[in-house]
């Protein structure tokens, strides 16, 4: 230890005594002037860095934690607002089905007050739109007084009739419907301006019927509407099925064909008539 003083007097004694005389010259300034001297705001400066640091390290810290919980408030909001608008859309949505809805019932209701029938209204609640069948399930059955064989309508034309056989039963509160879209499906028809009758068939499809079975002298056009003929105890006379949009021969019989759009539209019914007989 004795031996490091004398080897680095020479660098030693010129640093302490520079510091000494900073001090003393800062001391100085401070006592002969009003204002602060170059050298006391150096050192001030100088030994006011660690505090400086340590208070922007410090402020910087705690700005980040306020702009944490800020962001953290701001997704709650956002969360509880975006849960707020998706209840106004459910409960738009449903509002809106309402409405359409009772636009049907009323259509559906005037058509019932026009007609000559006791009808029972139903809604569909189950479809077999399979390859081979075209039948659908209301929820109204015998309770109902609703039987095999009895008419049911739309308020735009006829839609099918009430079967109950093996595999399609209907039963107390529900019924099945064999649609006029079915292939197995026959209806004795007549083409009103002409007043020619024919059968109309089902082809398997919810937008065409055929028409068969019409004299051969028989000129039909595109445009004529179909009726029920009342013919085969099922169907009432005059109900509206559909209108002719195409005429073809059939190469076999020689009398003409024809294609039929239905009047029901099989791709949106929802509630139905089920004719029970004449009123009284």
């Amino acid at each position: 230890m004795s031996n490091i003083y004398p080897r680095y007097r020479r660098i030693v004694l010129p640093i302490g005594l520079w510091l000494f005389s900073l001090i003393l010259v800062s001391v100085q300034s401070y006592q002969e002037k009003t204002r602060p001297s170059p050298f006391s705001r150096a050192l001030a400066e100088l030994t006011s860095y660690p505090e400086r640091s340590y208070a922007y390290s410090a402020g910087g810290i705690k700005g980040v934690w306020n702009n944490y919980l800020y962001l953290a408030g701001v997704q709650q909001q956002n969360l509880e607002l975006q849960k707020q608008i998706a209840n106004l859309l459910i409960e738009n949505q449903s509002l809106q089905e309402q409405a359409l809805e009772n636009q049907r019932l009323r259509a559906l209701l005037e058509f019932k007050s026009s007609t000559n029938f006791l009808a029972v209204p139903a809604k569909i609640i189950g479809w077999d739109l399979s390859t081979y069948a075209r039948t659908v399930k209301i929820n109204a059955g015998f309770e109902q007084g609703i039987h095999k064989g009895q008419a049911v309508i739309s308020s735009r034309g006829l839609v099918g009739q009430i079967i109950d056989e093996p595999g399609r039963l209907s039963g107390a509160h529900w019924a099945q419907v064999l649609l006029i879209t079915d292939p197995t499906s026959r209806v004795s028809v007549l083409i009103e301006r002409t007043r020619d009758r024919g059968i109309l068939e089902g082809a398997g499809r919810e937008r065409e019927l055929l028409l068969k079975y019409i004299p051969p002298e028989s000129k039909p056009q595109p445009g004529d509407v179909i009726v029920t003929s009342g013919l085969g105890g099922i169907f009432p006379a005059g109900l509206k099925v559909g209108v002719i949009e195409k005429i073809e021969q059939n190469v076999f019989s020689g009398s003409p064909q024809c294609w039929v759009r239905p009047s029901a539209d099989f791709n949106r019914l929802e509630e139905l008539l089920v004719l029970k007989g004449g009123n009284p």
